[in-house]
């Protein structure tokens, strides 16, 4: 074929010049349809081009069937060490069989010598064309669970994509009930260091908005693992649903600091009706966690979250108070310990509730009594007001517990980020804060405890978590109260292991919950034990 340098408009080989403009047509370097490569297929015409090569759209002529052959571009074919990884990674990808991978069916070289292989084609859009404004969450979430699926198959037999994006992943009967999401280009990415279609961007192969931590600190490609693919599917999952990558920059030094350093808005701040969708915010923070330690370990506990992810109406939502602020019934009156409490998920998990909720439930029901009273004895109404204990008026179903320690001990350091205002400072800052907390001042609150936040008063870290973790005073934010909460957990007062093991529960690991109940149990905070016992 040929193209015309000023209308752009190709045009067969025998012409000489363009019929519109009359000037000298130039080699486009792009088969004709009908050209026949290694008598086995058909060429129809060109389905795209990329800085790797071409894709065209090929009939089987034996078999009458359509496939795609992807031809590297002539640069690379003179690259030995390039042709013998390219060979090895497209044999690996032959073998890689999955109903959500776009399959590789053969391996070879055109008659000029350029390598070829020939795929599988998908009659349908790429998820970058398919992606709309007010994409809808079910089909986001499938989208999402079919590649997982996609990916588990290839990590099980060692492959790592390693350049999850929109552009890879095409849509078979898209818009319909048999809609199949599937993974292209393995055995392509995988070859980054000889790639020159993504991006070199300090010696670094990887496309900026969706590349992992881990390759942006040149981890080298034979220690990342599939979490590197879990990092860019959530990028992928939550640009679906905003409408935007997690992050935007400008340049590589902008990429590389936001996902090294720079945590994403949760999606529902960006899209308010996600919030209806209990769970959402949580996977899509978990999988853009910055440590691959506490993203899901694999596709299948991806999938457990993604599956875990529920639609509940307005109306059923509950509010950011239905965690109350309350002492442990398990401690003694006089010395208990500030904390915050939620059922959620000793139901679904332990089949029963722990002995503090009845023992709490026993004081509302005495408490309404004695208010019941004191209404028919307005006399008695002058009397010393009740210790009150309040109980979530419907609870839910997974834990969120917030132990307040109320007597932290001092550390030597805590991680980056941790306040520098000093002991006497910041004990007064966090009594102030405390206060403002009580009377639900938490906009006011909340900057104080950021800042009372250090390891002298980890106390303000356990409530810092709280406000985190609930919106209070500020975006819901569960990656921070992750953070702050750990901070405080390592820092010597195990009452908060059990708020951070509560995150995760909500988040649907419970190995790492496990974990943390069981640094909590040890420290006798109240029905951590039994909790470690039901995650058996």
């Amino acid at each position: 074929m040929k193209t015309c340098p000023l209308c752009s408009k190709s045009w067969p080989s025998n012409h000489t010049s363009c019929p519109t403009d009359g000037v000298t047509l130039i080699d486009s370097g792009e088969l004709e349809p009908g050209t026949i490569i290694r008598g086995k297929y058909r060429i129809q015409r060109l389905l795209g081009r990329g800085g790797m090569g071409a894709v065209y759209l090929a009939e089987h002529i034996l078999l009458a069937r359509p496939r795609a052959l992807k031809f590297i571009s002539g640069s690379l074919t003179q690259d030995p060490a390039f042709l013998r990884r390219f060979r090895r990674e497209a044999l690996a990808a032959i073998e890689l069989r999955h109903p959500n991978v776009v399959e590789v069916v053969d391996l070879d070289q055109a008659e000029d010598g350029a390598p070829y292989i020939a795929m599988e084609f998908v009659d349908g859009p790429d998820l970058r064309h398919a992606l709309t404004a007010d994409f809808p969450v079910p089909r986001a979430l499938a989208i999402t669970r079919g590649i997982a699926q996609g990916l588990g198959a290839a990590h099980a037999k060692g492959i790592v994509h390693r350049d999850i994006k929109p552009e890879n992943i095409l849509l078979a009967a898209p818009n319909t009930s048999a809609e199949t999401p599937k993974l292209f280009d393995f055995g392509i990415a995988a070859i980054q260091e000889s790639v020159t279609a993504i991006t070199r961007t300090r010696g670094l192969m990887l496309t900026p908005p969706y590349a992992s931590p881990e390759q942006w600190r040149g981890v080298p490609a034979d220690q990342l693992d599939g979490r590197a693919d879990l990092y860019a599917l959530g990028g992928v999952l939550y640009e679906m649903l905003t409408g935007q990558t997690p992050f935007h920059a400008h340049n590589t030094e902008g990429w590389m600091y936001h996902h090294l350093n720079e945590h994403p808005q949760p999606p529902s701040q960006l899209r308010p009706e996600l919030a209806n969708w209990q769970g959402f915010d949580d996977l899509v923070l978990c999988l853009l966690d910055k440590d691959r330690e506490l993203r899901p370990k694999d596709t299948a506990e991806l999938i457990g979250l993604i599956d875990h992810v529920r639609y509940v109406p307005p109306h059923s939502l509950p509010n950011s108070l239905d965690y109350e602020f309350r002492t442990d019934p398990g401690q003694a009156q006089a010395d208990s310990e500030p904390m915050l409490f939620s059922t959620r998920a000793l139901r679904e998990d332990s089949g029963r509730f722990p002995r503090w909720l009845w023992v709490a439930g026993v004081a509302v029901v005495i408490a309404a009594l004695v208010g019941a009273w004191l209404t028919s004895n307005p006399a008695q109404q002058t009397a010393a007001p009740a210790v009150q204990t309040a109980i979530p008026a419907q609870p839910q179903n997974t834990p969120i517990q917030s132990p307040l320690p109320a007597n932290p001990q001092p550390q030597q350091s805590l991680p980056p980020g941790t306040s520098s205002v000093s002991t006497s400072d910041s004990a007064a800052t966090e009594q102030k804060a405390e206060a403002l907390f009580k009377q639900k001042s938490y906009y006011d609150a909340r900057p104080l405890f950021i800042a009372a936040c250090n390891p002298d008063q980890l106390k303000a870290c356990s409530y810092l978590g709280y406000l985190y973790a609930q919106g209070l005073g500020g975006p819901k934010n569960l990656q921070q109260a992750r953070e702050v909460y750990q901070k405080a957990c390592d820092g010597g007062p195990q009452s908060s292991c059990y708020s951070l093991a509560a995150l995760y529960m909500d988040a649907g690991n419970k190995a790492q919950a496990r974990t943390y109940f069981q640094k909590a149990c040890l420290a006798k905070v109240a029905d951590s034990c039994d909790l470690v016992n039901s995650l058996q």
